[in-house]
């Protein structure tokens, strides 16, 4: 079985505006992805949103691990925070998140 983390992303100020934050935080975060030692990363993937409704969010991740340990590993996975709060956090205005089993 596996275990799935979704992450949505609202965001604000200059981020909101100006397509080439986020694309720039999506390129930072395929980078690390790509170099990090991840084990038990099945699949993962993120971007900015279609704008096909007004109400979803602007950005999402979606990563599907083996289990709950390798899920924890990323998220606690020091460049992963590092990236977190110097690319992403100062331009939230809304974040989700969920993680399933399954």
């Amino acid at each position: 079985m596996s275990f799935t983390h979704v992450v949505t992303f609202s965001w604000a100020g200059q981020a909101a505006e100006d397509p080439s934050i986020p694309d720039g935080i999506a390129e930072t975060l395929r980078g690390w992805i790509a170099d990090a030692d991840l084990p038990g990363l099945r699949s993962w993937t993120c971007g900015r949103d279609a704008g096909l409704a007004e109400v979803n969010a602007d950005f999402a991740v979606v990563a599907v691990f083996d289990d709950v340990d390798s899920y924890l590993a990323y998220r606690d996975d020091a460049e992963h925070q590092r990236i977190i709060r110097e690319h992403i956090a100062p331009y939230v205005g809304q974040r989700t998140t969920v993680q399933f089993a399954g």
